[in-house]
């Protein structure tokens, strides 16, 4: 007989929708003393009421629905200090810290909802054991939500952070479809383990050894990213975190309105091409006629095959046409296709969302499928009663990748008077395999169809969750996760092929790579809240438990007996290898938070973990965290009151990178008579390494509408793992010690503002991130080394390029031409060349002096190239830094602008110094295929050979050189949407669709560079190697997108 009393609640304040679910839960039960909450929501920016607004208990299902004057009323709440929270689809969310509810009393509360929120307004979940609002946490969590997304990433879910997060380097080295990103938090803290992040996604720790592990999260899912940037905030999750940790929540259906049902459909199609393309040389340095036909010594007209270079060996002559475009030939613009189906539902005991997306992105390869991923999702929550709520996500991925065959350096290395596209005259083939007669390299056309190379990829998440109040002063809470991921790569080549020598034909093979991960993790633990007058404490004990296995299968076979069949059993020869690595991880936490008249803000973390890949001798290790805020603007004397918030804090903590899965145990091999050899010795005592960070900060908040963080940040990362010569009575060769040490700094700086919003419609948002970043190798205890473009050792800086340089002063030639330094001459690019006496750099086509040698002190020369510098010391070349990738600032900044329906946003991010190693360039000069090659159109005495680019500069492409190092600095246009939504309320034939909104976009990304580096892509990486390869160009792609709203 409750409905009688509800109908009079309902009726005595009309357009008030009241908890009804909490009500109808209580008719069961006693009566119990309750309090009352009632007051109203606003629009921050004009003061208007916001209907709407979902206000609810954070924690229990009690909530309202403010009605048209943005008023609300929770008639019967429970009694204790809860955080209360308001929140409405199109504003961010506002919460309300410590209200205490009082039996048989009345709170008032008002919240001011604004449309593009401060981040310091959020509430983080990810690096505490339970919500905190941003503007007390004493550690940087950087929460990016669905509204500061506009532009969707094509494929990896890590791409969304792009110029978005101070501290975070994101690096898109590759434009191939399904390829990932590169992500560095801070500067690294690991000198040979990998310094990638932690995903987390639902409370879903993923799989460690999972391959390119964000490819299956599907981007249009995201509801908020999470960035916790170092080790000090992540200690929570201990010897997987040193590199931080990336949070991504899904969407679940709570920023409904109350009782609201929403479907949704979106439609995004578009194309992609190539961002930018290398010119190529259009002359050539053989022997022609006056017709440019190729001759002989003799002036006899030849074919291709016998054309002689001509004496000069410069590149002047221009092919005769026809001429190709070997990148139009080779590259087609590609389809880029979303659809996404969206049910979400958000009512008093639960809240869903189920969504499906299908993304393809074929790329502008021909003969390539590209990338295609379906994903299907749930989330549901549910509140049995006030006290117990449960939830659920789970989500299934299934992708397919096509990746390239080709090697893109040969594309660019073609002749322009080869045709790709000419057919095969034998007719095995549909174009020609050997396209150029004079080299043997394999027709990128025909290398791409030659072998199918399939990636398929399935992922499964699931998580489950329960959290239990019985009192406003404890709760209960667990969970359990599940990631199950399965990757097959097949690779397949027929039977019958002709070979890529374009010699022979293929007998065929089939290699197929079963790569499962099996990953569980689990928590559970109890939470105390509890005031002592002005002080409010938190108090947190949680368990945790993790195992990952990794089951991996190689199949192989070749001489296949039948052409054409795609299967093993048709295979002469067989192998199969295998391997199976286990880790496991208990741990255990206490964290403590306190606040203080919500002025001073302290947290306290304890973490042990027990890891099996930790050594038998050191299997538990400790992490820990230490943080402090002080809240001035809360100060009584405070009197800016411009300043609602003005908040220092200090953080000190610790976290891990664990060791290999091998490197505790002693590793055997056979050699090819069948001896066993002994190759690494076990190390029992390992131990991770750890990172010890030190946060300072400064949080400013002017007026509720700019918000302003500055942050330095300093970390040793000790006990690095290096694999160190193993004593020589051990018969091994290497052993992986705790022996290194990293040490680093970063300074980063946010600013995000509502510089206008006015009641007419108009507004304009501004984000813009910047930081500064160094590292050093502290401690490197054993021999240097020179691996790939950097130099190993003690004191060096990670990034750093090493190699060798050119003479550019005469007073850096070798001490034996001291006396006789007027036979070199600096030439026009700045280099010291040798000329010999009585010559100038000027003389080389004038005089027949190039091609020709020089004697100077002793000392023959190539006449006129430029020589390396020589080591006073050990009278080898100069060998040292000759670059640096560290970048002097890097910076992103985004604009939004929104008038009425309208909605404009673009976002920029670049570097400011920093260098970038051209190996595209050096490569084509080694091979006279790069531009600068091409001499037509200079003056006579500045004309070169290619053997002063091929030898003397690029020298054979075989080591590094200071020549090939530029400046990386950079602005690139990454995003841009240009939208309008259509209201039904406004728009009667929208009204009729049923549907109730539909936003129409206009969205580009990678559109523009600004650079003066003269390769491809800047942004290439890794972070601790910028090297510029030749890989799958990047794309600049340009789509609509239709958003349907019902």
């Amino acid at each position: 007989m409750r409905i009688l009393p509800l109908l009079a609640a309902m009726t005595a304040a009309p357009g008030i929708v009241q908890d009804v679910g909490a009500q109808a839960s209580g008719a069961a039960q006693p009566a119990t003393r309750r309090a009352r909450i009632t007051g109203r929501v606003l629009d921050a920016a004009s003061g208007q009421p916001v209907q709407g607004a979902n206000v609810q208990i954070v924690g229990t299902s009690v909530a309202a629905t403010t009605n048209e004057d943005g008023r609300f009323a929770i008639p019967s709440a429970p009694v204790g200090v809860y955080s209360v929270e308001a929140r409405r689809i199109g504003f961010g969310n506002s919460v309300r810290e410590n209200v205490r509810l009082v039996a048989d009393s009345v709170v008032t509360l008002t919240f001011e909802l604004t449309v593009n929120p401060l981040r310091l307004n959020e509430m983080v979940v990810s690096a505490s054991l339970d919500p905190t609002s941003g503007r007390k946490t004493p550690y940087t969590v950087d929460k990016i939500t669905s509204e500061n997304m506009p532009v969707a990433p094509t494929t990896s879910a890590a791409g969304a952070l792009i110029g978005k997060v101070a501290g975070a380097t994101i690096i898109q080295a590759s434009g191939a479809p399904g390829s990932g990103v590169f992500v560095q938090l801070r500067s690294p803290v690991s000198q040979f383990n990998s310094t990638s992040p932690l995903y987390v996604v639902d409370g879903v720790f993923l799989n460690s050894t999972q391959a390119v592990t964000t490819q299956d999260i599907e981007s249009m899912d995201i509801a908020s990213i999470e960035v916790i940037k170092g080790a000090a905030a992540a200690s929570l999750y201990g010897s997987r975190a040193a590199s931080g940790v990336i949070s991504i929540t899904t969407n679940r259906g709570k920023n409904l309105a109350l009782g609201q049902t929403q479907f949704t459909v979106r439609n995004e199609m578009g194309t992609d091409q190539i961002a930018k393309n290398l010119e190529k040389p259009r002359a050539h340095q053989y022997l022609v006629n006056a017709q440019g036909q190729y001759v002989n010594a003799q002036g006899a007209v030849v074919g291709r095959n016998q054309r002689v270079v001509q004496p000069s060996g410069i590149m002047e002559n221009a092919y005769i046409d026809p001429l190709f475009d070997h990148v139009d030939q080779f590259f087609r613009p590609g389809t880029f296709n979303t659809q996404t189906l969206t049910l979400q539902q958000n009512s008093a005991s639960t809240n869903f969302n189920l969504s499906y997306t299908r993304n393809q992105q074929p790329g502008v390869v021909e003969n390539s499928n590209g990338f295609l991923r379906q994903s299907i999702r749930l989330n549901v929550d549910h509140r049995l009663r006030d006290a117990l709520q449960v939830g659920m996500s789970v989500s299934h991925t299934r992708g397919t990748e096509d990746p390239s065959q080709i090697s893109f350096s040969d594309l660019y290395r073609m002749n322009p008077d080869v045709d790709l596209r000419r057919p095969d005259p034998s007719g095995l083939s549909e174009y020609i395999i050997i396209p150029d007669s004079t080299e043997t390299r394999t027709n990128p056309l025909y290398r791409q169809g030659f072998n199918d190379n399939i990636t398929q990829r399935m992922r499964t998440l699931l998580n489950v969750n329960a959290s239990y109040r019985p009192y406003s002063w404890v709760s209960f809470d667990g969970f359990a996760s599940y990631d199950r991921g399965d990757r097959q790569v097949t690779n397949y080549t027929p039977r019958g092929l002709i070979n890529l020598n374009g010699e022979g034909t293929t007998l065929g093979s089939l290699v197929i790579d079963d790569d499962d991960v099996d990953g569980i993790n689990a928590q559970g633990g109890v939470s105390f809240i509890k005031p002592f007058g002005g002080l409010t404490t938190r108090l947190a004990f949680r368990g945790e438990m993790q195992r990952e296995q990794n089951p991996f299968l190689q199949t192989s076979g070749t001489d296949f007996t039948i052409s054409g069949v795609k299967n093993m059993n048709v295979a002469r020869t067989k192998n199969v290898s295998s391997s199976y690595t286990d880790r496991r991880t208990n741990a255990g936490f206490v964290n403590l938070g306190l606040d203080y008249n919500g002025k001073y803000v302290g947290d306290v973390l304890y973490r042990r973990e027990g890891s099996s890949l930790f050594g038998p001798e050191n299997r538990w290790n400790t992490f820990y965290r230490a943080s402090a805020a002080w809240l001035i603007s809360e100060e009584g004397w405070w009197n800016i009151p411009a300043l609602s918030l003005f908040k220092l804090r200090y953080n000190i903590g610790t976290a891990g990178t664990r060791p290999g899965f091998a490197d505790q145990y002693a590793a055997l091999g056979i050699d090819g008579t069948g001896a066993v050899t002994r190759q690494a010795l076990g190390n029992p005592f390992l131990r991770p390494e750890i990172a010890t960070e030190q946060e300072y900060g400064m949080d400013v908040i002017f007026k509720n509408r700019v918000q302003w963080s500055l942050v330095f940040v300093d970390v040793v990362a000790k006990d690095n793992l290096i694999g160190m010569p193993a004593p020589g009575l051990t018969g091994f060769n290497t052993v992986e010690l705790n022996s290194g040490k990293v040490t680093g700094n970063t300074i980063e700086t946010t600013v995000q503002a509502q510089l206008l919003n006015n009641p007419k419609g108009l507004q304009w948002d501004v984000l813009f991130t910047a930081d500064k970043r160094r590292n050093f190798v502290s401690e490197f205890p054993r021999t240097c080394y020179t691996d790939g473009s950097f130099y190993r050792c003690q004191g060096n800086r990670l990034g750093t390029f090493w190699g060798n340089r050119h003479v550019r002063d005469k007073a850096s030639l070798p001490a034996v031409h001291a006396n006789n330094q007027g036979a070199f001459d600096i030439n026009d690019e700045g280099y010291v060349v040798p000329v010999g006496a009585g010559n100038t750099w000027r003389d080389g086509k004038a005089k027949n002096l190039w091609g020709s040698t020089v004697n100077i002190d002793g000392r023959s020369y190539a006449w006129g190239r430029p020589i390396f510098e020589i080591d006073p010391v050990t009278g080898q070349r100069w060998y040292g830094q000759i670059g640096d990738g560290n970048p002097d600032l890097q910076f992103g900044f985004g604009n939004t602008f929104r008038y009425k329906g309208f909605r404009l946003y673009a976002l920029f991010n670049g570097q400011l110094g920093g260098d970038i190693y051209n190996q595209v360039k050096q490569t084509l000069y080694a091979t006279n295929d790069h531009m600068d090659v091409d001499q037509t159109g200079k003056a006579e005495e500045t004309k070169k050979p290619t053997a002063y680019y091929s030898t003397s500069l690029a020298d054979g492409n075989n080591n590094y050189g200071q020549i090939f190092v530029e400046d990386g600095t950079y602005a690139r246009l990454a995003e841009f949407t240009l939208g309008y939504l259509f209201d039904a309320r406004q728009h009667t034939w929208l009204r009729r669709t049923g549907a109730s909104r539909m936003q129409l976009d206009l969205v580009g990304r990678n559109l523009l560079t600004f650079t003066k580096y003269s390769g491809l892509n800047p942004q290439s990486g890794p972070f601790t190697a910028r090297v510029d390869n030749t890989v799958y160009p990047l794309l600049r792609t340009w789509t609509m997108a239709a958003t349907l709203n019902f």
